[in-house]
């Protein structure tokens, strides 16, 4: 008798995680075939791309490079090439503990940027992770805005203005962009990143936007207000997801995120 009890409890336990499992998962797919369609109608432009400021902001641009001897001066060499004004805009890159060319690569780059490129050598006992990566460099920023690449970007250059412009609304605490695969073409892996990519960019995070979902700011290709990140506590340098928490911590203090489909920036 309590052997076909337990058997019983065993099955119970069974279907009711295939019931729970089984109504997520169609909840999710109602949702993204929901999200695929209204992607669809939505315009291929943000609304803040067609803002011209006669002022534009300050922004700092940071960048955390471990080990990324083959890609940071690709980066670099687009950053510097950016439509901003000169006198309002500063380029912080932090090299992680790296063990390749990395270091070198940037203190040339920062000989021949006349003061634009400033570098940031952590030592080899430095805590880990891009997260405390970036929050050793904040205390050199003074610029409003925070603007967040990853060494192996390539921005062109309108795209910076077009994740400034939304800072223009007091109550947008972030920006984000969309990232494309520079190599989509190469082969099937390439095209299955892209493939992941756009469900992510174009269609998850595009109809969040549209809809009022909160759109969730990456922690690269996105900017960040320095006022409002002060106000929910300053950068995390203690968790995984950094740019997950950041975006609740605006959300709770009334900030939105805006998402700009047409900001892209190769990967």
């Amino acid at each position: 008798m309590a052997s076909q009890a337990a058997d019983f409890a065993i099955q119970f336990a069974f279907m009711a995680l295939f019931a729970v499992n089984a109504l997520i998962t169609l909840v999710f797919l109602v949702r993204q075939i929901s999200f695929s369609i209204a992607a669809g109608a939505l315009p291929a432009t943000s609304p803040f791309s067609r803002v011209q400021l006669k002022a534009w902001p300050s922004v700092t641009l940071m960048v955390a490079a471990h080990n990324e001897e083959q890609v940071l001066a690709g980066c670099l060499d687009h950053l510097l090439e950016l439509d901003y004004p000169a006198k309002g805009l500063k380029i912080i890159v932090v090299n992680d503990r790296s063990r390749d060319r990395t270091g070198k690569i940037l203190n040339d780059y920062v000989l021949r940027s006349n003061g634009r490129i400033r570098a940031v050598h952590r030592p080899d006992n430095a805590l880990p992770g891009k997260p405390a990566a970036l929050a050793d460099a904040f205390g050199l920023v003074t610029s409003e805005l925070v603007v967040f690449f990853d060494a192996d970007y390539l921005p062109h250059p309108p795209l910076l203005k077009k994740l400034v412009a939304p800072f223009v609304d007091p109550e947008v605490g972030a920006t984000m962009g969309r990232v494309v695969p520079y190599n989509t073409q190469t082969n099937l892996l390439t095209r299955l990143l892209d493939l992941e990519r756009r469900g992510g960019y174009a269609v998850d995070q595009a109809v969040r936007s549209h809809w009022n979902l909160l759109p969730q700011f990456g922690g690269t290709v996105g900017g960040v207000r320095m006022s409002a990140l002060r106000q929910v506590g300053g950068w995390t340098a203690d968790t995984l997801a950094e740019e997950t928490d950041l975006t609740y911590r605006l959300f709770a203090s009334g900030y939105i995120v805006e998402y700009v489909d047409d900001a892209m920036c190769f990967e």
